[in-house]
């Protein structure tokens, strides 16, 4: 049987089993409040991942091209990149779903299309990885900004400096 067949008949299972991985990485008291992947006002973390996820199976399904993930793994990297997760940490959830895949699967189709298959969602984690990048590198940037701000508005405070004008001198023209 065709793999996309098999893999569009399993999709939910493969969805749910994705999503319940992805949440079972967050610390113990989270992942029953993440569950609630329906409400998107009262849970926008797990309703985010879930949709996300949901987004990228059926990218998968379509065989998209690779930029098509971009958005879906950007909701999800978004999320983490602020959370204390290390890089690989973040960006497992691509792994987690592999796995999800894998699992339900391997009983039904030939193995080595489902290796050539999973072989795609491995340049999915290098997306994904580069996407974590970005956003941490922006988190430093504007952490790095406010430490700045600080120190300069104690450093007026104080009056230990002042602001220069920027006229220039005359006779460093001449």
């Amino acid at each position: 049987m065709e793999i996309n067949s098999v893999f569009s008949k399993k999709r939910q299972a493969i969805i749910d089993k994705a999503f319940n991985l992805t949440i079972s990485t967050y610390p113990e008291g989270g992942i029953s409040f993440l569950k609630g992947k329906h409400e998107q006002f009262t849970n926008p973390v797990g309703y985010n991942i879930y949709q996300s996820i949901q987004k990228i199976v059926d990218n998968l399904i379509a065989d998209e091209s690779l930029e098509s993930f971009v958005s879906s793994i950007e909701e999800i990297i978004r999320i983490r990149a602020v959370q204390d997760f290390t890089p690989s940490q973040a960006v497992g959830f691509i792994f987690l779903l592999k796995k999800a895949i894998y699992d339900e699967l391997y009983n039904d189709v030939d193995l080595f299309q489902l290796m050539g298959y999973l072989s795609r969602i491995d340049s999915l984690a290098l997306i994904a990885f580069d996407i974590f990048m970005k956003y941490r590198e922006k988190i430093y940037d504007l952490k790095s900004k406010e430490l700045i701000d600080r120190t300069w508005w104690v450093l007026k405070k104080w009056n230990i400096v002042s602001e220069i004008n920027d006229e220039k001198d005359e006779t460093v023209q001449k």
